[in-house]
């Protein structure tokens, strides 16, 4: 039972963005360990990687910093990598609501009467700061490291709901109220070491005589939704898995294959031409039907198998391109989306027959009834029966 709280919860002046999360936390399987030494050339490149399309111009010049800022407060570079791709997308000229800076720190969350003061001083908060890529590096570290050896105090004063870092609290402050957001930053951080450690993809084989990766990077991934739900109110039902992402992540082929289409749905179930990839992007920001910017491959197997990857942001193949499994074919976007949280939709036909394609991917994805998403579906189909 909770006790009395100490002071004021300590809260952001808006909730984060909705993310999926899992019904216990416990069913995540243990996370890498950091490296004891870590090499600044490879750490670099991952974060370069992660950072993607600001891999070059941001991951690549932050990094010394991000090295010697997580060094000097005792946090997982890989840690921090993450939360500067979570709460930005790399970005160091961020302003918002739910504030600035590649850490999007909000200096009002921490400002509380009563509660104790944060290891940062009264002229560190002020914005140019917190815009300046080194001292926002130096601040996030320290504030990370304040909740990293507080946080199972805070919890059991606090009564936040179940999660399992104390990066939560970098988001949710003193009262914790999802851990989805802190699933995609470690979901970041995974994909970030496998990076560093240039872990090969682990094919699974399968009953279609093909070996098949994961779509998405930093497995296991949560699956949220998957085929015969409804949608629309049941005008009509789903046809694939939901995987959730953060946008601008990498999508690959799970197999080698041939791409056999690349466009967009442009409404009503209408499939356009396939569209080239330079000309993909005048297409992001249009009213599309559910699958919005999508691609399908058909796989070289014992049976025809084809694969499609859709609400992606832009792709990078075109029609009668040839790809190989683990292949970059385009990146997580939320075209044709309406409400849900970024997430790829995809699917697995088998002789034209859509399937449930968490049957071929196994362990590399935790199933949709793991999911407080799930569960949600669940109650309101038993509340229209």
């Amino acid at each position: 039972m909770a006790q009395a709280r100490p002071w004021e919860a300590r809260q952001p002046r808006k909730e984060p963005t909705p993310a999926h999360q899992l019904r216990s936390c416990s069913t995540w399987p243990a996370e890498p360990e950091t490296p004891a030494v870590i090499d600044p050339e490879r750490f670099r490149a991952a974060l370069v990687h992660l950072c993607g399309r600001r891999g070059d111009t941001v991951g690549a010049t932050i990094s010394d910093d991000l090295l010697a800022a997580t060094r000097g407060a005792g946090v997982d570079p890989f840690l921090m990598g993450a939360l500067v791709f979570y709460q930005s997308a790399c970005n160091p000229a961020l302003t918002s609501p739910t504030g600035d800076g590649l850490l999007r720190i909000d200096r009002n969350l921490y400002l509380t009467a009563g509660a104790p003061k944060p290891p940062v001083e009264k002229e560190e908060w002020a914005q140019r700061n917190l815009l300046d890529p080194k001292q926002s590096l130096g601040i996030g570290a320290r504030l990370l490291r304040m909740w990293q050896d507080t946080h199972v105090e805070i919890d059991e004063a606090f009564g936040s709901l179940p999660h399992r870092s104390a990066v939560s609290h970098f988001l949710w402050g003193d009262d914790v109220r999802s851990s989805g957001q802190e699933d995609l930053i470690i979901t970041a951080r995974r994909r970030m070491l496998g990076s560093y450690n240039a872990l090969p993809d682990q094919a699974r084989e399968t009953s279609l005589g093909i070996k098949l990766v994961s779509p998405l990077e930093g497995i296991p991934r949560v699956a949220t939704s998957g085929p015969g739900e409804e949608r629309d109110g049941g005008a009509r039902r789903h046809r694939g898995l939901d995987i959730t992402a953060s946008i601008g992540e990498p999508v690959r082929s799970i197999a080698d294959g041939e791409v056999v289409y690349a466009g967009a749905n442009l409404g009503k179930g209408v499939r356009g031409d396939s569209i080239p990839p330079a000309k993909i992007g005048r297409y992001t920001n249009r009213r599309l039907g559910a699958g919005g910017i999508y691609l399908c491959i058909q796989h070289e197997g014992e049976r025809k198998v084809v694969s499609c990857y859709m609400h992606l942001s832009t792709y990078r193949v075109a029609q009668g391109d040839h790809v190989s499994a683990g292949e970059t074919i385009g990146f997580v976007g939320r075209t044709g989306v309406q409400f849900s949280p970024p997430h790829l939709h995809f699917e697995i036909r088998v002789d034209e027959k859509f399937t449930n394609p968490a049957r071929y991917l196994s362990d590399l994805v935790i199933p949709p009834k793991a999911t407080m998403t799930h569960r949600y579906v669940m109650k309101r189909a038993r509340l229209r029966s």
